[in-house]
């Protein structure tokens, strides 16, 4: 885990990334990327913009994680349905 600090940025405010996380993440300046809050256990994250395999849509990460989840749980059910 790495701490960083908040700075001023005209009317924002704004936190950098280190190099390499940048270049882990295959990021650099003009990414997109999504913040989520979770109020509840005070927690902020940073998520790159996965796009489709056609680059033209966004993909909201959390929504791949509930269907990842789904497929996980009814997998066995989807596969019966899918031999009917």
């Amino acid at each position: 885990m790495i701490t960083q600090k908040l700075y001023k940025n005209g009317n924002s405010v704004a936190v950098t990334i280190p190099k390499e996380i940048l270049r882990e993440m295959n990021l650099s300046a003009g990414s997109e990327v999504m913040l989520e809050k979770d109020l509840e256990s005070d927690v902020l994250t940073i998520a790159p913009v996965k796009l489709s395999k056609k680059g033209d849509t966004a993909i909201n990460p959390k929504f791949i994680k509930i269907a990842q989840e789904f497929t996980k749980k009814y997998d066995s059910l989807l596969k019966r349905l899918a031999e009917e």
